[in-house]
């Protein structure tokens, strides 16, 4: 049992995403005042500052990247010579579920020839 020639064509429900590194600065402050009738009032303040941090690569400034999510697979297509055995057919789904992640229902194998 062996394939030959294979195509593959693969989906994707969103495209990769990078996100980047941040220095984050939280601030609060909380003021109590007393009228002159006994009430009382309070007041809170809270503000954030995000700034993205820089990396120096090769005299160019880039981001830092923090994590990168890549694109989740929706489904997938392959097209093999020799598809048509049915060892070989559930071989290629298994190996394209343990590759993308992708569900077995979501992988079609056809026969090319």
């Amino acid at each position: 049992m062996e394939f030959g020639d294979v195509k593959v064509l693969i989906t994707y429900t969103q495209s990769s995403e990078v996100v980047a590194m941040y220095n984050e600065n939280n601030t609060s402050s909380q003021t109590s005042e007393t009228d002159s009738e006994g009430g009382t009032r309070t007041i809170e303040e809270k503000g954030t500052n995000k700034e993205v941090v820089f990396t120096d690569e090769n005299g160019v400034n880039v981001p830092a990247t923090q994590t990168v999510i890549n694109p989740k697979v929706e489904g997938v297509i392959v097209t093999a010579e020799g598809a048509n055995d049915a060892t070989i057919k559930a071989n290629i789904v298994s190996a394209v579920e343990a590759v993308t992640g992708a569900q077995a229902h979501k992988v079609q194998v056809f026969s090319m020839n």
